[in-house]
């Protein structure tokens, strides 16, 4: 089974995600065009999709499911074993369910979305994608942990901007993180990234941001997140192919 994700645009700010649950029988995309002055102007509408598959809870007592096995064999992948073993123990073992999208259709869909990017272009589709997602759920208390990939609204000169509300903080050379709150706690990552067949300058306005979010876990949540993007960040630029890669230190949580 495959879930998708779809962001109701509505009243969004850029810093905020709404989301709905569907359930479909093929990856699909939900998007919606806006401009990049409304992006400054804080009034964006985002679009996002995300294609989930495994989406079957725990088996037997000897393990987790078949579903939930795979699911949790490509989370393996873009986050590491050790990565995962620290989101189960944070997240617990009630009714616990992974679940993933493929990495070659994510990375089949974000290389054509930027190699159709024109530079200087006003509009702001993107589409977002959850290449794994762990969750438990006990009493009505969900535990959850995502990790979401897309090409960033922002550009890299964007994030250098000195913004109160939305700072970004420097983690390395071109290299820029920041906590976002709302609907989940998000620790979320820019880095340029050049996609070959790719207009000259998309690495510069079309840049990769990644994060991961966390629910319900409290504090745990932001070492684990800590923990997670690292990894992810690199497993993404080498799935994409990212020419000359940037360096991602260790640690990307913000001092």
């Amino acid at each position: 089974m495959v879930r998708a994700l779809k962001v109701n645009p509505a009243k969004v700010k850029t810093s905020m995600v709404t989301t709905s649950m569907v359930t479909t029988s093929m990856v699909t995309t939900s998007k919606v065009s806006a401009t990049r002055s409304a992006v400054v102007a804080g009034v964006a509408a985002l679009a996002a999709v995300t294609a989930l598959a495994g989406c079957s809870g725990g088996g037997e007592a000897g393990g987790p499911a078949p579903e939930t096995a795979k699911a949790l064999a490509v989370c393996e992948e873009v986050l590491g074993a050790s990565g995962v073993s620290a989101a189960r123990a944070a997240l617990g073992d009630a009714d616990f369910r992974a679940e993933s999208a493929p990495p070659a259709q994510v990375r089949e869909a974000m290389l054509k979305e930027a190699r159709s990017y024109a530079p200087g272009s006003e509009d702001l589709t993107r589409s977002t994608y959850e290449p794994c997602r762990m969750s438990t759920a006990e009493g009505g208390n969900v535990r959850r942990v995502d990790a979401r990939v897309q090409w960033s609204v922002q550009t890299m000169d964007s994030v250098t901007v000195d913004d109160k509300e939305r700072k970004w903080a420097k983690a390395a050379a071109d290299v820029y993180v920041r906590w976002e709150r709302e609907p989940m706690d998000a620790l979320v990552a820019v880095v340029p990234c050049r996609v070959p067949g790719a207009a000259a300058g998309q690495e510069r306005e079309l840049p990769l941001q990644v994060s991961v979010r966390s629910q319900g876990i409290g504090t745990d949540g932001e070492t684990l997140a800590g923990s997670l993007l690292t990894p992810f960040v690199r497993d993404t630029q080498k799935r994409l192919g990212c020419q000359d890669p940037v360096t991602v230190p260790e640690s990307l949580l913000p001092e």
